[in-house]
């Protein structure tokens, strides 16, 4: 007895739970969020920044439908100098706001992000240009904000780092800009996310978590493009009205699994903390399908434990009738699936995950016309390619019967959607050409 105790005691030390570090505690906190979206990060409005984007009594508004943290974008590079020493006028009025809702969400006990927010010139060509400008804009925003209690405050380096932009290149602004932070404070944490416009499958066993113990990573979700974004006429390229999304088999959905699946798979291998920090389904999709998605997505999100931020709250994505804010306009799937407004039910019914990413290669996904790309399924004798344009338009289907494929392609410019099926099992690749 005296010996099989110890033996006993040391089995069950080796088997607790790993301790939850602060930024896994911090990102755990975010709960449900919102974008304060169209207002800070948009400098082509008229005398922006305007003053009535957003008041107080809109994040009263939010805390009431349960909204627990905000997510502030910022076009900070509108007001920062392109050429050293890269000066930056903090009494421009676009610092006030920031202080306006840093008041805000103190005095009505709401976490805050403040997420630096496009207009970076970055390219493999063109970002050593950006480095020291980069930095530089973290270096002051560090030292201007880190009063802030770190709790319920973080600092969001970059929105959606640019789809063609070398990772390896983004890792280095990334790393200086966390130095510039770090002389200042050591104890906020740090947002990124890979490149790639903050997609899910951005987020590959590929792409390492970076050295500092205390960042957070997040992504964005707004799969299928063509879906979410249709009628809006400043969308790059701007997709048609429609576009239906239903639970049956198809290949928009098995573009948003395939997406989820990247994200599920990088979190369980290395262990850090993630957030969605974008997410919707635009206004000019039919109300059915804007249902249908919203509802997979909530399901997902209680599933996996993920905290969010929608994206938005009155305007194109808005969850309201006619854009009126109320418990009583909230279109009531959005209120269901987002536990908002009280609605705590937890839905029953599960979607079919379909084939993990991982079970098909396909390559290479950046061609040109005339390249011809590989397919390989794992143990599946049999399989059928379609592929789709932005528009949803159907470009090439072809049959294989044999568990590796060679497909030529002659496409134009653009970006498109590969459509592999095998059986009920279905995953779709993005597939870019130049």
């Amino acid at each position: 007895m005296k010996r099989v105790l110890p033996l006993l005691f040391i089995t069950l030390i080796s088997f607790q739970p790993m301790a939850q570090t602060v930024a896994d505690q911090r990102c755990a906190a975010f709960g449900k969020g919102m974008n304060l979206s169209n207002w800070l990060e948009a400098p082509w409005q008229t005398n922006w920044p305007t003053a009535t984007g957003y008041t107080k009594a809109d994040l009263e508004l939010m805390k009431v439908a349960g909204i627990q943290s905000i997510r502030l974008p910022v076009c900070f590079a509108h007001i920062i100098d392109t050429v050293a020493p890269y000066y930056i006028d903090t009494n421009h009025l676009v610092f006030a706001r920031i202080d306006s809702v840093i008041k805000w969400t103190a005095e009505l006990q709401m976490n805050l992000i403040i997420d630096n927010h496009h207009e970076w010139t970055l390219s493999d060509s063109r970002w050593r240009n950006n480095l020291e400008r980069f930095g530089h804009l973290w270096s002051v925003l560090a030292s201007r904000y880190k009063y802030l209690d770190p709790e319920h405050y973080s600092f969001e380096l970059l929105n959606e780092p640019p789809i063609f932009f070398a990772l390896d290149s983004l890792n280095i602004i990334f790393n200086d800009a966390i130095d510039s932070i770090r002389q200042h404070t050591t104890t906020h944490s740090i947002i990124v996310s890979p490149n790639n416009g903050s997609w899910g499958r951005a987020f590959t066993t590929t792409y390492i978590p970076l050295a500092d113990s205390n960042l957070i990573y997040t992504w964005h979700c707004y799969d299928p493009l063509n879906f979410t974004h249709q009628g809006f006429s400043w969308a790059t390229p701007s997709f048609p009205t429609g576009m239906a999304f239903s639970s049956s088999t198809n290949w928009m959905e098995s573009w948003l699994y395939d997406g989820i699946n990247e994200i599920n798979h990088w979190r369980d291998t290395f262990n850090k903390p993630i957030f969605l920090g974008e997410f919707g389904v635009g206004e000019h999709a039919d109300d059915e399908s804007r249902c249908q998605w919203i509802s997979f997505m909530g399901h997902y999100l209680d599933s996996a434990n993920i905290n969010w931020f929608y994206w938005d709250w009155r305007w194109d994505f808005t969850m309201f009738h006619s854009h009126v804010i109320s418990a009583d306009s909230v279109l009531s799937c959005f209120s269901h699936a987002l536990h908002l407004y009280g609605d705590t039910l937890i839905s029953t019914s599960t979607p079919e995950i379909k084939m993990s990413a991982g079970d098909i290669q396909f390559y290479p996904t950046l061609i040109s016309k005339g390249t011809t790309c590989v397919i390989k399924t794992e143990g599946v004798p049999q399989f059928n390619v379609k592929v789709f344009d932005c528009a949803g338009r159907l470009m090439l289907q072809q049959k294989f019967n044999q568990p590796e494929g060679r497909l030529p392609l002659y496409l134009e410019k653009g970006m498109y959607f590969v459509q592999i099926t095998a059986g009920e099992q279905s995953v779709v690749k993005k597939l870019i050409s130049d």
